[in-house]
Order: structure tokens, then C-alpha cells, then sequence
């Protein structure tokens, strides 16, 4: 089943729905087609608020991605699913979704069924993230509803906001501008429904307890012990079964296991207490022989400048020509990449990955650029410089590529920048005071699209009166309907930044997710960190 979406310009974006069978399954199955199981993981720390339209920590929001289900939803491929809507209807101009929801989606807490999710209850939620009783931060993602900019000026009340219930199934935003990632807002913590009735019932207690959540989703809870003194402390959530007909629900049961030590991820994997985890770092040993470990781009690691210290453009752009990437690929750590571009290779675009169709453009096109005269600019500029012209870095495995390329500037350019290394608290200080001449930093973001990704890395770069041009092109971009015409701002706006030698970019990160070969089908958001388990499977 398909659904086309009219759109600005009279493009067609087509959202492949893919619904499960009808069929139930409890406890251990019978069949090895991998459902029943139980499935076990650690969270770093205690969920801080079980909330969706308050909560921002990664424990918090796990939980969340699997007790409740919003209009839409990420797949496994990453492709946009309808979750509680069945089909939705967009105006030509881009300032009109219509969707129509499914009538067998059902509330659950730990007391029983709490009835069926109506259209009032996401007008319910959107409104609550616009209450200044609430402090939601997630205001200004969703400022381009309507009337959503006056709202958060204090010139409008929020029950004024653009987001109205026809009748139980209908439900219709208006928006003050389009935004292409309206659909991608749609799948996050923020745009989950609220039950009127169960949230003023809780006391604002909401979120806060195990007796104070309900789910939408594909599990609800059915306990939540912690202790901060304590070692027993863990959350169990079920199969909502209610939910698992029309959209099947595979695990019988989650059970998350809470630690505020770093390495208890890993060691309850390796203890075969869980079955998977996630980490910053590349796997060196694992107990467990039936392993698997996929890895994915989510940040860049690449070197700043203090925007206080005025550095000519073209010394910054030898700077950055003459970084000779291929030898650091040969002393390049496992948890990092060699990067050729800004942009992570697990960004998406839409539904799409951006990488496989606008890869990072080749630095050796342009190193004919540096010219003997800024040579001779840039080591004049050194060697005139009145303060420390050092680079700032806190990690020590990241000191030492850094010394590889300060080597590179000396024999290429003739200048020397000192490396000057610094623990996290110290480092984290000078950053925020700029104190600093150049830092190796890393940019990221908990969003999967490379429209919040570009944004981030200009407004880390760029002052409020800064490069108002690429901002401006960023946001005109969100109006635009059609992929290509986004990803060539991105594009152009990603090689802007690279050869103008603002921001020099060195390595991705990479994420490692690590779990037992018997686990499939585990829906995995690198960025978020969030892994969903309606449909994760574990074969016999």
C-alpha cells in the first residue's frame, strides 16, 4: 500500500507502507520465526522523564521510541512508515496535512486498556508543547506551524496553534511556511499523542513513575526499580497486545537494565546478560562468539577557528588543501574515518541516504590553489602572531593524528602550530569561553537529517550576524519540495564551508552497534541512539 502526498511545485512523495500480518504470539513461540523472545539491554542511567514532549536524555527517549507510536514512523530501511495514520493528504501549497487515523490503536498502562488514540489526543500533545506552563524545548522545532512564532513571543495563546481534531480520526495541521521535515518531526519523542484524561489523572506525576505512564506503542511498562543506591534497578516493559494485531508485535518482553558505569553496556553483553549495546568505541574483544557489528557515520571531527582571531580566508584554505588525508587513513583509529566532506554518511535527506547520491567532492582538485604567495602569507601571519597559535584537543588518541597533520602545515606551508592537549573539563571551558585559537571538535546532532546536521555545524562556526547567506539558504531549503533541490543547497552550502577553510574536516565518528548474530530486524537509529523492537526477532 502506497500513499502520495500532493506537494508544492505538483512533485509526488510516495511513503511505502509495509504492515505486518495480523498475528499474535505469546511468550515463547512454537515456531522459530523468531518472535516470543525477551529481549535484554543497558541503559547509561536512569530515564530522566518518560514524558515525550519534556523528555531529552537518550535512556529517557529509548524508552519512549517503544511505548509509543506516533503518526509516522522510521523503518527498518529507513524509509518512512505510517504509524497510527493510514493516510494523509498534503495541499499543494505545503501548508496543509491531512491525515486520517487507523480506528485499532490502542492506550495501555500497567492497569489495563485505557481506550483507543483519537486525533484529540495529538492536538492535545502539539498544544502542550506550546504551553509556557510546559517549557517543552521542542518549541522551536515545530515553529513553522501555524501561529506557532506568535505563540512563542507571547502574542498569542497557544490554544490558537494550528493543529485541529475534525472528529476522532481526522486530524489536520496548518503550516505558517512549508518545511520538507515536517514528516521526519513526526517519527520523534515530541509528536507522540497524550491521553488527556491519563495525564491530568497522574497528578503531574506524568512521566515520572511507573504508575504514571501509559503507552500507544508496541510495549507497555510494567515496572520501573531505581535506586540510585542500589544495584536491582531496571525497567520491564510487555507486548501491548491490543497493538500487536494490526501491527504485529515480535518480542514478548523488553527488560532494560539501568547502570551509570560506561562500561556496563559491554560487560553485561559479554556476560551473555544482554543481547546487544551501543558504544563510541570500536569493539576490541568480546566473549561472545556469535557476534555481529555494524558501524555507522554520525558526527565529523575536524578543526575550528576561534571567530574572534581575524585569519585570512586563503591561509585557511592552505590549511586545509595541504591536510594529506590519505596517510592519516593509515594511522587513523577504528572508531574513526577519514573524512572527505562534512556531512556524516548515515545523514539522511528525506527517506533517502545522502551520501549515495552526493558524495564529498576530492580536495586534490583544488590544491592548485595555494600559491607561493600564501605560503608566504601564512608563514608571515605565524610568525607574527602576538598570542599561542596552538590547536586545542582533550582526547589523547586524537593528539596524535593532530601532530601529524601540524607536521604536514610545517613541511608544506612552513608554519608550526603547537598542539596543546587538554582534559575534558578543561577543554570544554576553554570552548565555551573561546578560549581557544584553534580546537579539534566535534560537531553532532540527535537528528537524522542533514538539513539540522548543516545547521548545527553553521551556527558552531558562524556568529547571529555571520554568514547570514548560507543560513538563509538553509531554511529556504525546508520550503522546497523536491529532493534534488535541497541536496544541491546542502551541497553547495557543505563545500562553501570546506574550501572557504572555516571548518576542516578530518574524520566521522562512528557509532557501533554490537548484538548476537541470532538478533534480526533490530530498527536502529544511530543518532538518537534509539532502537525500536516491534520487529526485532531472535531465531532458535
Amino acid at each position: 500500500m502506497k500513499i502520495f502526498l500532493k506537494l508544492k511545485k505538483g512533485a509526488a512523495l510516495v511513503l511505502a507502507l509495509f504492515l505486518a500480518v495480523p498475528l499474535v504470539s505469546c511468550g515463547d513461540n512454537d515456531e522459530d520465526d523468531g518472535s516470543g523472545y525477551s529481549f535484554r539491554y543497558t541503559l547509561y542511567g536512569n530515564p530522566k522523564n518518560l514524558d515525550p514532549q519534556l523528555a531529552e536524555d537518550r535512556s529517557s527517549l529509548m524508552i519512549i521510541q517503544n511505548m509509543f507510536t506516533g503518526l509516522v514512523t522510521f523503518g527498518q530501511n529507513g524509509k518512512l512508515e505510517y504509524g497510527v495514520a493510514k493516510s494523509c493528504e498534503v495541499s499543494e501549497d505545503g501548508l496543509r496535512y491531512s491525515f486520517v487515523l487507523r480506528d485499532d490503536c490502542h492506550w495501555r498502562s500497567e492497569a489495563g486498556p485505557e481506550g483507543v488514540v483519537t486525533a484529540h489526543d495529538f492536538v492535545y500533545a502539539f498544544k502542550r508543547i506550546f504551553d509556557p506552563v510546559m517549557q517543552s524545548p521542542y518549541r522551536e522545532k515545530f515553529s513553522f506551524l501555524q501561529n506557532a512564532r506568535a505563540i512563542i513571543d507571547g502574542n498569542m495563546d497557544y490554544s490558537e496553534l494550528g493543529v485541529y481534531a475534525v472528529n476522532n480520526t481526522e486530524l489536520v495541521f496548518y503550516l505558517d511556511r512549508p518545511n520538507s521535515e515536517f514528516l521526519y518531526l513526526l517519527t520523534t519523542a515530541p509528536a507522540m499523542p497524550c491521553n488527556k484524561r491519563f495525564f491530568e489523572g497522574t497528578k503531574a506525576r506524568y512521566g515520572l513513575d511507573e504508575e504514571s505512564v501509559i503507552s500507544n506503542g508496541a510495549f507497555y511498562m510494567t515496572q520501573w526499580s531505581y535506586d540510585p543506591y542500589g544495584s536491582d534497578n531496571l525497567i520491564y516493559m510487555k507486548r501491548n497486545y491490543e497493538n500487536s494485531t494490526a501491527d504485529r508485535v515480535y518480542p514478548y518482553m523488553l527488560t532494560f537494565y539501568i547502570d551509570r558505569d560506561s562500561s556496563a553496556p559491554a560487560e553485561n553483553y559479554d556476560a551473555s546478560v544482554t543481547d546487544l549495546y551501543v558504544s563510541r568505541a570500536a569493539q576490541k574483544k568480546s566473549f561472545v562468539t556469535a557476534t555481529d557489528v555494524k558501524s555507522y557515520e554520525t558526527s565529523s571531527l575536524g578543526i575550528i577557528f576561534n571567530p574572534d582571531v581575524q585569519i585570512n580566508g586563503d591561509i585557511k584554505k592552505a590549511l586545509s588543501l595541504t591536510v594529506d588525508r590519505k596517510a592519516i587513513e593509515k594511522i587513523c583509529p577504528d572508531d574513526l574515518k577519514v573524512a572527505y566532506g562534512i556531512v556524516p554518511g548515515s545523514m539522511y535527506v528525506a527517506d533517502s541516504v545522502y551520501r549515495e547520491q552526493y558524495p564529498a567532492i576530492s580536495f586534490d582538485f583544488y590544491k592548485n590553489e595555494i600559491t607561493d604567495e600564501t605560503k608566504e602569507m601564512a608563514k608571515e601571519f605565524f610568525d607574527t602572531y602576538p598570542g599561542e597559535a596552538e590547536i586545542l584537543v582533550r582526547n589523547t588518541s586524537d593528539a596524535g593524528v593532530v601532530s601529524k597533520i601540524i607536521g604536514d602545515w610545517q613541511d608544506k606551508l612552513g608554519v608550526y602550530i603547537e598542539l596543546k592537549y587538554a582534559d575534558d573539563d578543561e577543554y570544554y571551558t576553554r570552548m565555551e569561553n573561546d578560549d581557544y585559537f584553534m580546537a579539534f571538535a566535534e560537531i553532532d546532532t540527535s537528528d537524522k537529517s542533514v538539513y539540522y546536521y548543516l545547521k548545527n555545524v553553521v551556527d558552531t562556526l558562524y556568529g547571529p550576524d555571520e554568514r547570514t547567506d548560507l543560513k538563509s539558504a538553509l531554511d529556504e531549503a525546508l520550503t522546497y519540495s523536491s529532493f534534488t533541490d535541497r541536496c544541491d543547497v546542502f551541497s553547495r552550502t557543505e563545500n562553501e564551508i570546506m574550501l572557504s577553510g572555516d571548518y576542516i574536516p578530518l574524520f566521522y565518528r562512528k557509532l557501533f552497534l554490537t548484538y548476537r548474530k541470532n538478533a534480526k530486524d533490530l530498527n536502529f537509529n544511530p543518532f538518537s541512539e534509539q532502537i525500536n523492537f516491534r520487529k526485532a526477532k531472535y531465531y532458535k
